[in-house]
């Protein structure tokens, strides 16, 4: 299996730097996946996701600076990323958004974002709903973001699969295109089944 990540983006001296959270790095480990990081640079990603594209099993879009920032990096990641999802959409590759990744996903198919109070360094249960992609009824989570989607919010493009106790969105499926957010880090959590049911369900062949 193969996998592009997207990079998160972050002001170092006079220029930028790019990196990933190691769990990822653990995690792509333990499950001997190939992953390739995707740059933020716009020309430069989207000339390796391209060149990619016919070994990639799966785009993975990361969490990280809030998507409603208006600092510099936070505009050039937006930018990169929409990019990328108008080429996997075109070359078929399904997505997961994790965080970030998620609620990008949502405004680029025309849903919107709110704040959030208490989602910080947080856990909280999380209700699934009966769907073929989890089987779970309820887990326990992690939570580190500071925006949230509300169900009115949600892009009508998706189908929630599970909700807080505030019935807000904690992840959603696109069923015809083959796309998941998870407002949570699975990758992060110390069992990483959650995880890998995912990326199963999502890089299964019909």
């Amino acid at each position: 299996m193969h996998i592009a990540i997207t990079s998160n983006l972050k002001k170092y001296y006079k220029g930028y730097i790019d990196f990933i959270d190691h769990y990822w790095l653990n995690f792509f480990e333990s499950q001997k996946i190939i992953y390739s990081l995707i740059p933020n640079k716009p020309y430069l990603s989207a000339k390796k996701f391209s060149l990619l594209n016919k070994k990639i099993d799966l785009l993975i879009l990361t969490g990280g600076s809030d998507v409603k920032g208006k600092k510099k990096d936070t505009i050039i990641r937006n930018k990169i990323e929409k990019n990328l999802i108008k080429i996997s959409l075109k070359k078929k590759i399904p997505i997961l958004g994790i965080c970030r990744g998620a609620q990008l996903i949502n405004i680029f198919f025309g849903g919107k974002i709110n704040n959030a109070q208490g989602h910080m360094r947080s856990r909280h249960n999380v209700w699934f709903k009966n769907t073929e992609v989890i089987k779970s009824k309820v887990l326990n989570v992690n939570s580190f973001h500071n925006s949230l989607i509300k169900k009115k919010n949600l892009t009508t493009n998706a189908k929630e699969i599970a909700i807080d106790s505030k019935k807000n969105v904690e992840m959603f499926h696109i069923k015809t295109n083959k796309i998941i957010g998870v407002m949570w880090h699975p990758e992060r959590e110390k069992n990483n089944k959650f995880l890998k049911n995912l990326i199963v369900f999502l890089t299964k062949k019909k």
